[in-house]
């Protein structure tokens, strides 16, 4: 009957009542062990009462607490929403602010990276959108956004600062990395990715670029992001300019599930 019961709840059993119930059943087993000691030695009548009075109350007690503990676990079978990603999944939060599409479109290119590893789910949302249970349960997070008079746009500033602020939520140890398109050659892109890095590290965040190698000579190296240029000069998201944002999005998700891994571990 309790075995049907525990395999139609299924209830998730927390560690500490695993060893607590481990413990409490070898002091029975002791206790048992006594009483049978107390039957085949030579001990006097009193002696031996007095024994067996002090045996009998600890296997009493002890008894009573795994009742307790086992109608703790089994009744543990609906639990509070957890507000970190507890599971073995690896979650990939994807958050930018776009005006005219073109970061949007990088944001998107992030998103493929991001899937080129597998067992990582990834979401993407626009920067006002995310809500703390999406940064709580996330183990990477990559926001990206356009280059507004040289800087970060003020309306994606004030979102970003009321995650910490307002959201309180803690972004320690996870993994960064951040992307942004402007539209001069030299206009402030790089800028927007310095800010949206140093946001990061602010909080505690591990922070990463993507990978380059060149081919010919077997050198590789890293960048801080990855930015386009849209304006009159070259617009629009090139090729290039696409590949850096999936090589980016690429190596936040190996990262992730990297550090996940060597936790669980």
């Amino acid at each position: 009957m309790m075995r049907r019961m525990f395999q139609r709840t299924r209830p998730e059993r927390r560690p500490e009542h695993h060893h607590n119930v481990y413990l409490v059943l070898r002091l029975m087993l002791s206790t048992v062990k006594h009483h049978l000691s107390f039957l085949s030695s030579p001990l006097k009548p009193t002696s031996s009462m007095k024994l067996n009075h002090f045996s009998n109350r600890a296997l009493v007690w002890a008894f009573a607490y795994l009742v307790v503990m086992l109608g703790q676990v089994h009744g543990q079978t609906k639990l509070a929403p957890a507000t970190t990603n507890e599971s073995g999944i690896v979650r990939v939060l994807v958050a930018y602010h776009s005006l005219t599409g073109n970061t949007e479109k990088m944001a998107e290119g992030v998103v493929e990276g991001v899937k080129r590893r597998p067992g990582v789910v990834v979401s993407l949302k626009k920067v006002d959108e995310v809500t703390k249970q999406d940064l709580e349960s996330a183990d990477g997070i990559i926001p990206g956004g356009p280059t507004y008079y040289g800087t970060l746009p003020g309306k994606m500033k004030a979102v970003m600062d009321d995650w910490s602020w307002k959201m309180k939520v803690d972004f320690t140890d996870k993994v960064g990395g951040a992307f942004s398109t402007g539209g001069g050659q030299v206009g402030g892109k790089e800028f927007v990715v310095v800010l949206l890095v140093m946001f990061m590290l602010s909080n505690r965040m591990v922070v990463a670029g993507p990978l380059y190698r060149n081919d010919k000579t077997g050198s590789v190296w890293g960048e801080v992001g990855a930015a386009a240029m849209t304006g009159p000069l070259d617009p629009g998201v090139s090729k290039g300019e696409l590949d850096s944002a999936r090589r980016l999005g690429e190596r936040v998700a190996r990262l992730a599930a990297k550090l996940k891994g060597a936790v669980a571990l």
